[in-house]
């Protein structure tokens, strides 16, 4: 529909992550959509994009560094107006972890590795 719109968009972070973003709309005969905001907002806060690119190729993305995020409830707002022959836009959001989650081989390695110590200690303790 041509006019102002509005879309949010919805997903949970469950461990703390940095997130990087893009927002990307190209022009195609009268095909046209110019946002005016996107916004990443939730528990850690609210973070801007910022216009890359103008028309015809418009690209709107975080900083650089991304958006440190929180663990919790967050959306992203895209705001703006389309041409009356009904443009379209892509993005993408990719969420990493701060802190790496451990593999289970992780896990068993470490318990071989105390069970070995412990069989030394005690081989040690009975000598």
């Amino acid at each position: 529909m041509a006019g102002a719109f509005s879309e949010v968009f919805t997903f949970t972070v469950v461990t703390s992550s940095v997130a990087n973003s893009s927002v990307t709309a190209v022009v195609n005969g009268s095909q046209d959509v110019d946002f005016s905001s996107i916004v990443l907002s939730g528990p850690a806060g609210s973070f801007a994009f910022n216009l890359l690119l103008p028309d015809p190729v418009e690209v709107w993305a975080l900083p650089a560094a991304g958006a440190t995020l929180t663990a919790g409830f967050y959306s992203l707002t895209l705001t703006g107006t389309n041409s009356t022959a009904q443009g379209s836009y892509g993005g993408n959001i990719a969420v990493t972890p701060t802190s790496p989650v451990p593999e289970p081989e992780t896990y068993a390695l470490m318990l071989a590795g105390l069970g070995a110590l412990s069989f030394v200690a005690r081989r040690r303790r009975l000598a």
